[in-house]
């Protein structure tokens, strides 16, 4: 029985393998050897509208339907497994409905149970799955993998001795999601291209996953495919006629992974920025954004993210940043986050609250929190105008400096500060951090430490604040800062390794 049972099944495997390989669209002949070995591990796919069907026929009346299928599915493969690869799909988040008056809809994966299906990689690019439906048909899918696509034929076979048996056949194609990965913190999404970042922010249901930078990006208007946004590439607000943020904010992890996203250009309202608004819990590190071009004209306007509730670490944004309240080099508002070993080049022009690194900082109840962090680039605004933070702590919310320092040039008409243009007593504090006085054109801050040029390029005037430097242990051990003595100011860490 089960050698008739092996040839039965044999012979629509080799039927279906020549057909498919006929219908398949001419470029996916021209398939990459690494393909499964570059979709080992997990990958996400989106099935790819007006290509991806289910057909359903027989049945006593002799029904011929067609569906259409949305969705996506989780795709993990192992390619050095013993023997052949294995494959399998992890899970099927998809819908299948025709365009009947009646809306007949199908679950794919319960048609063809794919999910429980057993899938042999043969060769460079085709993976074979097999098993069994719910009702007791014999399931086939072939799935050849070109590059970013997968395409699945497929087909149900009723038992021998059925009656009033339906046969499901599956043509379709899905392209997989971003970069690869699955989202999962210990497999996160990977971004490689414009295209990768730009449907990031289309997906705002992702906005709670996880994201590596695996390349380079250059988001220049001038290339083909980029633009100048209107508002933030990620997390935007989407209604300008309202007062209040009306979109859905970052709450995810996204690694940069020490690479840079340079020439993003934005010309709009408020909440700008790569990110225009973080939420709690949202993580962005080692990411580095460079010529950016922002302007705006209304609130929270930053070269990395307009609003940030969450924590920014090791990163930095070099360009120029423009807007109205709230404005900053790397972030416009900073509430309830924390930014920690970053810094920004950029300059920085606005009305109110505006600074060479953040905007403003204040937070409830928990402080907004700045900590190992400089600034260099030149600052000019109304009210409010600090070469690092243009407000700290506010009448609702507090805020913190530490050891932090700002050298760029600042100028404005009301509370003009070095390194801060207005602290509210009481509710911001400031410690250990330091301006330039020369280089700045100010004398004075509503808090830190100004020193002439001579003295911000001396380790002591650091280590004397208890600032932790490489090669010293008496401050700590984490080594954040070193300095070339007398010919430039304290840099982090990580930009030595860079």
């Amino acid at each position: 029985m089960a050698g008739i049972r092996n040839s039965r099944i044999l012979q629509p495997i080799l039927f279906l393998f020549a057909v498919c390989i006929v219908s398949l669209p001419a470029q996916a002949a021209d398939v990459n050897d690494s393909d499964i070995r570059a979709a080992g591990g997990a990958s996400t796919y989106v099935f790819v509208p007006n290509q991806s069907t289910v057909v359903q026929t027989g049945g006593i009346a002799g029904v011929h339907w067609v569906y259409s299928i949305e969705g996506k599915f989780q795709l993990s493969v192992d390619p050095n497994a013993p023997n052949s690869g294995i494959a399998s799909f992890i899970y099927v988040d998809a819908n299948a409905t025709d365009d009947s008056p009646y809306r007949r809809t199908l679950d794919p994966n319960e048609v063809f149970n794919m999910t429980e299906l057993v899938g042999t990689v043969i060769g460079d690019t085709i993976i074979v799955f097999m098993g069994k439906a719910d009702d007791g048909s014999d399931v086939l899918i072939i799935a050849f993998l070109n590059d970013d696509l997968v395409y699945l034929v497929g087909q149900t076979f009723p038992p021998a001795s059925s009656a009033d048996f339906f046969i499901f056949s599956l043509n379709a194609v899905a392209q997989r999601k971003y970069g690869g990965g699955t989202g999962e913190p210990n497999d996160p999404y990977q971004i490689a291209t414009a295209e990768d970042l730009m449907l990031l922010g289309e997906t705002p249901e992702d906005y709670d996953k996880h994201f590596i930078l695996t390349a380079d990006i250059d988001l220049d208007p001038n290339l083909p495919g980029r633009r100048i946004f209107d508002r933030a590439v990620i997390a935007p607000d989407v209604n300008d006629a309202e007062h209040w943020f009306q979109g859905s904010p970052f709450t995810g992890t996204f690694d940069g992974d020490n690479h840079t996203i340079s020439h993003l250009t934005i010309t709009g309202g408020g909440d700008l920025g790569l990110f225009g608004r973080t939420g709690s819990g949202a993580k962005i590190s080692n990411l580095g954004l460079e010529a950016v071009d922002v302007n705006g004209t209304g609130w929270c306007v930053g070269g990395l993210v307009g609003w940030n509730f969450g924590s920014i670490t090791t990163s930095y944004s070099t360009g120029s940043v423009s807007g109205g309240y709230c404005v900053g080099g790397l972030v416009g508002h900073n509430s309830e986050g924390s930014i920690t070993s970053c810094y920004s080049t950029g300059t920085v022009s606005g009305k109110d609250s505006v600074g060479g690194l953040v905007g403003e900082s204040c937070g409830v109840p928990a402080p907004s929190i700045i900590t190992a962090s400089y600034s260099t680039g030149s600052v000019i605004g109304d009210d409010d105008v600090g070469g690092l933070v243009g407000s700290n702590g506010g009448w609702f919310g507090m805020g913190s400096i530490t050891n932090s320092y700002s050298t760029g040039a600042v100028s404005g008409d009301r509370s003009v500060g070095g390194l801060v243009g207005r602290n509210l007593e009481d509710k911001g504090s400031i410690t250990s951090s330091f301006w330039d006085i020369q280089t700045s054109g100010q004398t004075e801050s509503a808090g830190g430490v100004g020193k002439a040029t001579n003295e911000m390029q001396t380790a002591g005037t650091f280590l004397d604040a208890g600032w932790d430097f490489v090669g010293e242990t008496a401050n700590g051990t984490e080594d954040i800062w070193w300095i070339l003595e007398g010919k430039d100011y304290p840099r982090l860490w990580w930009e030595a390794h860079n």
